[in-house]
């Protein structure tokens, strides 16, 4: 009889008809965002997108390098004490930035967070570009300024201190840019909560 009860409580619970619903957010990250999730009621899923779109605000926020927050120390706050001081920081980057030195290794540096230097110049060249009406002013960088940028990206100067959850980047100069590797990163840890 014991085991028949322990057999019953087991049993799996009927369970309702999940509808597939979907939304988008144009706000995170640069880039379109679009969910699609199977939930029992429209109520459910907005409940859950909320949770989520806030999960990425608040990442999205974290990774910024071009933006200050009221309350947030991110890796802009990171980039401007280069050379300077360690900085405090969240959880959040302390992981991202374990993650990207791993994936660092993993690609034999095909993969770096600390080229912001490099990515910087490429980024104020394309906003150049973008605020000219007259494509024929469109230029690149000179070979000359990304190769004296290039020699600021040695990711053996991002330092991480776990114990005191700071980070220090070493050269002066140096810049993080964690695009390559915060967009996957905050997705990933939004969906797992």
């Amino acid at each position: 009889a014991l085991c028949l009860s322990v057999l019953a409580g087991c049993a799996a619970k009927p369970q309702k008809e999940l509808t597939r619903y979907s939304t988008i957010f144009y706000d995170v990250f640069d880039t379109v965002t679009q969910v699609i999730a199977y939930c029992e009621s429209e109520e459910e899923f907005t409940k859950q997108m909320e949770a989520l779109h806030a999960d990425l605000i608040s990442y999205n926020q974290l990774y910024d390098i071009y933006n200050d927050y009221d309350g947030v120390t991110n890796i802009k706050t990171i980039n401007d004490n280069a050379g300077t001081a360690p900085v405090q920081v969240d959880d959040k980057i302390l992981g991202m930035l374990e993650l990207a030195r791993q994936v660092y290794d993993t690609t034999n540096g095909k993969l770096n967070v600390a080229m912001g230097s490099v990515l910087n110049i490429w980024h104020n060249y394309r906003e150049a570009a973008l605020a000219d009406d007259n494509d024929s002013n469109n230029q690149l960088p000179t070979q000359e300024e990304l190769d004296a940028a290039a020699q600021h990206c040695d990711i053996a100067n991002l330092i991480i201190d776990e114990d005191a959850k700071t980070v220090y980047l070493a050269d002066p100069a140096m810049s993080l840019d964690v695009g390559s590797v915060g967009k996957g990163y905050a997705v990933e840890q939004a969906a797992q909560a």
